[in-house]
């Protein structure tokens, strides 16, 4: 499975609610993720901890979106990394 969200909030809202089941991994934009405060990251960390997740940043995905997916998809890509 990968889908796309809008945003991270909406993906994580949706994992959370159990809304969005399987999920497993989600990947958002390097760029976006940079311009986070401190703050920021640490309370998406622990939204996606709680939830289950990996948080993993790209740099080549668009700011204008997230991927969601299950364990199931493969490797991670070469432009991935974990947070």
């Amino acid at each position: 499975m990968i889908v796309r969200r809008d945003s991270l909030p909406q993906a994580l809202t949706e994992v959370e609610s159990k809304t969005l089941s399987g999920a497993s991994i989600i990947v958002v934009s390097r760029t976006w993720w940079d311009e986070l405060s401190a703050r920021e990251q640490s309370v998406y960390r622990s939204r996606a901890g709680q939830a289950g997740v990996e948080l993993r940043v790209d740099e080549s995905i668009s700011t204008h979106f997230v991927e969601v997916r299950d364990g199931d998809e493969g490797p991670p890509l070469s432009t991935e990394s974990p947070l």
